[in-house]
């Protein structure tokens, strides 16, 4: 079976493991792309002492997902919203749907380890495709459009794209992405993973949201893991066709998502002040750190996300441990084949000066 072959998902290191195998106090933890914030209102809810934690959830949450769906726009409604534990769930459902022993799964090379696993576990056969390898580009590592297309054959039935990408932190533009979709059969399944979507200047960067009423094999995913900053609780959703959504609710459980998780998720997408917070913030800390990798002729990839990939060669083991020992702990990237490269979240202000700091001693830097 297929499943046999499956690499494991490796979450990014413990702060309390790191604390105690170098018997050190301070940890920055800067290796899975979590806010360094949290919502004032969110905090203010959580700690309300009268929550009925004797119930269960809602099991369908009509009113998040008429939050979500006034929120995105695009004329959707309710109905085009699927809850799910993370974004991640709302994935394996598509792949539940999709993917069988005699099925083909197309994900591009450097992409989020999950989409092989869950496309794995479906016994489906995956085939990856090539990576941008243009070094002149911004999109270099990113996803080519061409290789995937090129790599579509009969038994085809599902396309991962994450976008913004995630360890790459490459962009596509819509454009490119309406003249993919329009190029395939309708058969084929395709999913927009939009997990940093919200890093992007939204009057720029259209979201592929847009595309579902043209396409009715489109699947976008968005996550609260990431600028609203709930990623302990685990919650995400799914947009497509009212249809497409209706077939999808056959893999749901019934309460897959907490009472803490919907209420936080409801008060932190309309808590337009903190989103902006964040983002301003990580526009200031991306700017810094790629300013500061500039000086040290550090190459890095693209910059839309809420971290920065970047290539410390053979060094990048090294690296990676210096940095460990020193209490900052960011994310090597061996097993989606870019062994040379880290990857480091943007936090705080302080927690980015450590990493500078750090980072500047290990290369004997002045600047």
């Amino acid at each position: 079976m297929a499943a046999k072959n499956i690499t494991k998902y490796t979450p990014g290191f413990n702060i309390h493991d790191v604390k105690k195998k170098f018997d050190i106090k301070k940890v920055v933890k800067l290796s899975s792309n979590e806010n360094p914030f949290i919502s004032d209102r969110v905090t203010k809810y959580i700690n309300n002492n009268k929550h009925s934690l004797n119930l269960y959830p809602e099991s369908k949450p009509s009113k998040l997902q008429s939050i979500i769906a006034k929120n995105i726009g695009f004329k959707m409604n309710e109905k085009n919203i699927i809850l799910g534990n993370g974004s991640n769930e709302i994935l394996e459902f598509i792949a539940r749907l999709t993917l069988n022993g005699s099925t083909e799964a197309i994900i591009p090379k450097h992409s989020f380890l999950v989409y092989e696993i869950i496309s794995k576990l479906q016994d489906a056969r995956v085939i990856v495709s090539k990576p941008d390898l243009n070094k002149n580009s911004i999109n270099y590592l990113g996803i080519d459009l061409d290789s995937v297309r090129n790599k579509v054959s009969s038994k085809t039935k599902l396309i991962f794209l994450a976008n913004p990408a995630n360890p790459t932190g490459t962009y596509i533009k819509l454009a490119e992405i309406d003249r993919f979709l329009s190029s395939l059969p309708q058969k084929i399944t395709v999913i927009i993973d939009e997990a940093y979507y919200e890093y992007l200047d939204p009057k720029k960067d259209k979201s592929a949201i847009s595309l579902i009423k043209k396409y009715n094999n489109l699947f976008v995913t968005r996550s609260f893991s990431k600028i609203y900053g709930l990623a302990s609780l685990r919650i995400g959703y799914g947009i497509s066709s009212e249809k497409n959504i209706e077939k999808l609710k056959l893999y749901k459980q019934p309460f897959n998502t907490n009472l803490f998780a919907q209420k936080a998720a409801e008060i932190a997408i309309n808590d337009h002040h903190f989103v902006n917070e964040s983002k301003k913030n990580n526009d200031i800390a991306l700017a810094d750190l790629i300013s500061l990798f500039d000086k040290l002729s550090i190459r890095y990839l693209g910059t839309y996300c809420n971290f920065i990939t970047f290539e410390a060669g053979k060094s990048s083991e090294a690296l990676f441990e210096h940095l460990l020992k020193k209490g900052v702990v960011v994310r090597p990237l061996i097993n989606y084949k870019l062994p040379k490269y880290l990857r480091v979240s943007l936090g705080t202000r302080r927690e980015m000066n450590v990493f500078k700091k750090h980072l500047k001693s290990f290369y004997n830097a002045k600047v």
